[in-house]
């Protein structure tokens, strides 16, 4: 388990050797011998979790987790000195010398030492005697293997397994509207691990159920959940309602109020893992039967709580899978890799299934964990699994599929710690938020994002996260099983790697600190912090009232990570819409996570975070002009940018969400050369700003462009390169332009997902259809006069997704050949006004 933070460290001193090795003269032998001693112990780790010795070493690993965090510090700490001295001027450059040669003496005493202590734990791992520590010292001297990435098999979403007639009973017992509301609530029971979540899920999001109830509200009830926040979690959903408000209300008071909400409404509830008896009866009080049709789903593994007295609830007891139903879902993704399944294979699985005792959780988990072994290692595995009596404990697969993981894999596993229960994780932040904490080590043939990504892929493959949703194939959002997320937080507290905020137990000196509720408006003003903190983050609910923190003293001097969405600030000296000047502080962060702060001026200080990667802030507007041609490092940058952006080198610039077009007209886009992700607004600025029409040309400069969204009342087709009395003279002429280029395939060679509000003058189809790479289609609110709009046989070879709104459209037709990848088709039709001539497969789409 240590030896992945052990791995990351020596990353990390290998980063600092190439990237800073002027800086690093006359310590570099000394932190190269560290580097060496910390590998081999690495690799000797490894061996020791495999061979199941563990604990023989315990005080050992412990000690070699405090000294892995010291060099952590060591090397931060003296870098964050010298990057402060780079901005001295004047007379303060003989004070940064002499501060020079000062740290550089410190920093030799601290390797120094820290070798001394690496050396004394690699003799006192030698009289273990696990293998040849010898042996370990050549294989770390070697180079990064890199680890086999098999190819992805086509979308793995997880099925209710086993449980397809229980839906079915289900969505029967929901949509029955012949008005007897004595059934208004169906109680799903079960024991942990038999799918009642996903059953319930299956239930709330079926097609059938979200047209027939007019509000659907799901929560999930925590573990120290009570009624009152159960309660509270439901209105808050239902409407928008001051916090404030509602926690000066008694119990009795919130149910009278919740019912009065959805009295004579049609509505659906679920309330997921409820464990008290009084919390159910509550909910009786509160939610209104009176009205027909209305349905409340609750999930329990308390036989009390889903057996009541009461006539109007259904108790759905889940069963257990059948030896045939384990066998089929364990088969399925046990065997995928191997090309040929023997007897023995087979007897093997069996044998194991067998123990699974009928869980879904248990097998799939099962499942993921065999589809990585060769057939000479299932055996092997049966026999370190091999119980007499009792089942297979699903906690001992995740212990086996956790040591099986590479050391990045294993800390993007870890990171899943710092999301709350049932939390819907959106893989595009967490991507950013694992590249920022430096997890991930650059590749030749692919992104640090791209493998990331991949890593989390591995996670859904082993069935250890549960998807929620993907486009266009790729995985958007997924959720934690409450199991697996248990056994994340132990292993992050046990590496001292994350710590979740408890008011009762407040004090850490774990290297990441989470909040889920922020309890107290200054908590970020009184809070006694742990300094060598890399990451804090929270990921508290949107509050409807807003939460404002007078001011933030966290001064955290080596942290990476920063994410405060949702706060409101008020600074001394700044508005209460500019961020706190502790900020500028941060020279170290790699991500700003500052997302619906009404935030709408970045001070000058964002100009000292030189290293920052990441900058989200999703939902804020900024008018004025923002600088960040500092910021070199950017890769993804979110906010509505209005007034004038200014951006430096961006090569590095991935994602740029959202600009107006006056701001897109002004940047130098041959510098945006890997761009993969871009929104462009026509915002109206200043009364005698002139109304820049969006150039597609300036467009062809994005190679890698794949998502494009436009938003403009028109376009042009000419090239920026040219003087401002050309461009004067240009935007005259082209301002009403509002076709789209005939070369868009060769503008656009990568795009895979395109967005259009615009006015358009002809039919668009016959120039997007040749998109080679398009997967992903949105005409939205256009304006069309034209009458018809056409798609031919060979158009739009990949396309999977079409969503055509368009006003006054008299008929589109599409050829029987065309789109033949398509999977859902979206038209605004509802009327009848535009005649459709497709073909009939098509048509269960519609």
């Amino acid at each position: 388990m240590v030896d992945a933070i052990t791995e990351f460290v020596v990353g990390k001193i290998d980063n600092y050797l190439i990237e800073e090795a002027p800086m690093l003269i006359g310590v570099k032998d000394d932190l190269e011998e560290l580097k060496t001693e910390l590998t081999c112990i690495q690799v000797y780790l490894k061996d020791v979790e495999v061979c199941d010795k563990e604990d023989e070493v315990s005080k050992e690993w412990t000690m070699v987790l405090d000294i892995a965090y010291d060099v952590e510090d060591v090397l931060d700490t003296y870098f964050l000195k010298l990057e402060k001295r780079l901005h001295r001027l004047g007379l303060m450059r003989l004070t940064n010398i002499i501060s020079d040669k000062k740290d550089a003496y410190n920093i030799l005493d601290d390797i120094k030492t820290l070798k001394r202590r690496t050396l004394d734990v690699t003799r006192k791992l030698e009289m273990y005697g696990i293998g040849n520590f010898n042996e370990h010292r050549v294989v770390a001297s070697t180079s990064r293997v890199r680890e086999v990435r098999r190819a992805r098999s086509d979308d793995q979403e997880e099925r209710v397994v086993g449980l397809a007639d229980d839906a079915k009973v289900l969505l029967t017992k929901l949509l029955d509207d012949d008005g007897d509301n004595k059934t208004y609530m169906i109680s799903i029971f079960g024991m942990e691990g038999l799918g009642k979540t996903s059953l319930a899920r299956k239930l709330f999001n079926s097609s059938d159920v979200k047209e027939s109830f007019e509000y659907r509200v799901w929560t999930n009830v925590s573990g120290e959940c009570n009624t009152r926040d159960i309660l509270m979690r439901i209105i808050s959903s239902l409407e928008e309602t001051s916090e404030g408000e509602l926690e000066k209300m008694a119990q009795q008071e919130l149910e009278v109020y919740l019912h009065d909400i959805l009295q004579e409404k049609r509505y659906l509830v679920v309330v997921d893992d409820i464990w008290e008896s009084e919390a159910l009866e509550s909910l009786k009080r509160a939610l209104p039967c009176s009205y027909q049709g209305s349905r409340v789903i609750i999930t329990t593994s308390i036989r009390d709580v889903a057996e009541g007295t009461d006539k109007r609830v259904y108790t759905h007891n889940i069963r257990f899978l059948t030896f045939k139903e384990s066998w089929n879902l364990f088969e399925k993704k046990a065997f995928r890799y191997i090309l040929k399944v023997d007897q023995e294979l087979q007897k093997i699985g069996k044998e194991m299934v067998q123990k699974c005792g009928g869980l879904p959780r248990t097998t799939v988990v099962l499942a993921g964990l065999m589809s990585r072994k060769k057939p000479n290692e299932w055996n092997d595995v049966w026999s370190s699994l091999r119980v007499k009596d009792d089942n297979i404990h699903v906690s001992s697969l995740f212990d086996l599929s956790f040591k099986d993981m590479g050391h990045e894999l294993k800390l993007c596993f870890l990171y899943l710690s710092v999301f709350p229960e049932d939390y819907e994780v959106d893989v595009e932040k967490l991507i950013q938020l694992l590249v920022a904490e430096g997890f991930i080590q650059e590749d030749k043939e692919m992104t640090m994002e791209d493998v990331a990504r991949y890593y989390i892929e591995d996670l859904v493959d082993i069935s250890l996260v549960e998807v929620v949703k993907r486009k266009k194939g790729k995985l958007m959002s997924f959720r934690i099983h409450d199991l697996v997320r248990e056994f994340t937080i132990k292993k992050s507290k046990e590496l001292n790697f994350v710590n979740v905020y408890d008011q009762q137990h407040s004090s850490t000196t774990s290297r990441r600190e989470v909040v889920h509720h922020l309890m107290d408006d200054n908590y970020l003003c009184d809070r006694r912090v742990n300094t060598q903190m890399r990451s804090f983050l929270f990921f508290g609910k949107r509050r409807s009232d807003i939460t404002y923190v007078e001011t933030i003293t966290l001064k955290l001097k080596l942290l990476r990570v920063l994410n405060l969405g949702g706060l409101h600030f008020i600074c001394q000296g700044y508005s209460p819409w500019s961020l706190p000047d502790v900020i500028g502080g941060l020279v170290h962060l790699r991500y700003l996570g500052i997302a619906d702060t009404v935030v709408n001026n970045l001070p000058d200080f964002i100009s000292n975070l030189r290293f920052l990667q990441t900058l989200d802030a999703s939902g804020n507007s900024f008018e004025r002009m923002t600088d960040l041609s500092n910021l070199t490092s950017l890769r993804h940058l979110t906010g509505r940018f209005i007034g004038e952006l200014l951006i430096g080198d961006a090569v590095n610039l991935q994602t740029l969400r959202s600009i107006s077009s006056y701001s897109w007209s002004k940047l130098k886009h041959e510098l945006l050369i890997n761009l993969r992700d871009l929104e462009i607004y026509e915002f109206h600025i200043l009364n005698d700003q002139i109304k820049v029409p969006l150039d597609l040309v300036s467009l062809s400069k994005l190679k890698n462009l794949r998502v494009l969204k436009i938003e403009v009342v028109s376009f042009s087709l000419f090239s920026e390169e040219t003087v401002r009395f050309e461009l004067l003279v240009k935007l005259t002429l082209h301002c009403d332009v509002r076709r789209l280029p005939r070369d868009m395939d060769l503008i656009f060679p990568s795009l895979e997902s395109l967005t259009l509000v615009t006015n358009l003058q002809e039919d668009p189809m016959p120039t997007l259809q040749k998109l080679q790479r398009l997967e992903n289609l949105v005409l939205y609110s256009c304006v069309y006069p034209g009458a018809k709009m056409f798609i031919n046989a060979q158009g739009f070879g990949r396309l999977r997704k079409l969503k055509v709104i368009i006003k006054r459209l008299d008929e589109l037709e599409i050829e029987e050949e065309a789109m033949p990848c398509l999977m859902k088709l979206n038209l605004d039709n509802k009327d009848g006004a535009t005649k459709l001539m497709i073909p009939d497969r098509m048509r269960a789409f519609v």
